[in-house]
């Protein structure tokens, strides 16, 4: 195999001294030697920038670039952009890990198939929070969309925005690390992740989707996503949780609408994310102490909403999980809603790992 493709591999870094070493040394390691690695700094106050400035000593591959000032994930992965120079762009978080042979098996797949998109399989790994060792993994493959093939590849639009939703269903959309994005793609288009918090992933794989025109998905299991309660990157307290899921929900619905491919399958899988989202923030309310009443009283007004009559036609009852924790919602059933979300917070309280198993059910 030749090594003609260049990746340009972005990585975003604020307040990840404990993990980032470990990121940084799995691409030290790469089998695949054309490659820069971007960091960028965005004003971290611990000892992030100087274990990623000890890198540069050691491989000149790798660029540092600091931020004067705190600007949010988002502007970091944007510095990244501006500076990369490779055929395709990926953007792995400090606090995960990567297979050694992550850049080598992209690069077959692109060299088979030149796509816009490649997008791979990974694993969530949820960790004892002291000890690093992993209580529970969950998968995320091409398996999961019920394809035997190990490669699926494809420059049809129909077959293209069907695989969306697929991917999206099985939480696979979203996330920017499992995927390598055509640099010219994002550079043309002049694409940029937005400065918002919580959903900015998703919608620059929207945006990236309305111009994208070939698409590669591998079952290769090539990144591991590491939860071990840290504060990730793109996480921490969100005040305005629901509002931005929903921000999330209309932005695929509209683009499956443009698509012209908002059918059944998608609107149910779009129906499961809002009232899923729906439960959480009345749990999120249950953990901010917001009195019983006020939480029934908000319940009743989105219920006013389009959204949720247009979602709630379609939530399908395939599983145990929907009927119990959703269906009451889409019944305006927000009493016996609440007393599953007080469930749901004890649980998520004192049992985390069984938390952690229960919500993977889909």
């Amino acid at each position: 195999m030749s090594e003609d493709i260049k990746f340009s591999v972005i990585v975003p870094t604020y307040g990840v001294g404990d993990y980032i070493g470990d990121s940084l040394g799995c691409l030290m390691m790469q089998t695949y030697d054309n490659f820069e690695v971007i960091i960028v700094d965005d004003c971290s106050k611990d000892k992030s920038g100087d274990i990623a400035r000890g890198f540069l000593e050691r491989d000149d591959r790798f660029f540092y670039v600091r931020h004067e000032e705190n600007q949010g994930v988002s502007a970091a992965r944007n510095t990244g952009i501006s500076r990369a120079t490779g055929d395709y762009i990926l953007f792995l978080d400090p606090d995960d890990l990567y297979e050694r042979n992550l850049l080598r098996v992209c690069a077959a797949a692109l060299e088979r198939n030149p796509v816009d998109l490649l997008v791979y399989s990974f694993t969530e790994d949820y960790r004892n929070t002291s000890s690093g060792k992993i209580e529970y993994m969950k998968g995320v493959t091409l398996e999961n969309m019920d394809y035997d093939d190990d490669t699926v590849t494809t420059n049809d639009p129909a077959t293209i925005h069907k695989m969306v939703m697929q991917m999206e269903e099985i939480t696979m959309l979203g996330y920017p690390w499992n995927k390598c994005y055509k640099a010219s793609v994002i550079k043309d288009n002049n694409l940029q992740f937005q400065k918002i918090k919580h959903v900015e992933d998703i919608l620059f794989n929207c945006d990236f989707l309305d111009y994208t025109g070939s698409l590669t998905i591998i079952n290769d299991v090539l990144y591991h996503y590491r939860n071990q309660g840290q504060v990730r990157l793109t996480g921490g307290s969100i005040e305005n949780y629901f509002e931005l899921q929903k921000k999330r929900i209309i932005r695929i619905y509209e683009q499956q609408q443009k698509w012209r491919t908002c059918d059944f399958d998608a609107l149910g899988i779009l129906a499961k994310e809002y009232f899923r989202s729906f439960q959480s923030a009345m749990v999120r309310q249950l953990e901010a102490g917001i009195k019983s009443d006020d939480i029934l009283k908000w319940c009743n007004k989105e219920a006013e909403s389009e959204l949720f009559e247009e979602l709630r036609k379609y939530l399908p009852d395939s599983s145990m999980t929907i009927k119990l924790l959703y269906k009451p919602l889409t019944e305006k059933m927000f009493g016996t809603a609440l007393k599953r979300a007080r469930l749901m917070r004890y649980t998520r309280h004192y049992f985390p790992g069984v938390f952690n198993r229960a919500k993977q059910l889909r």
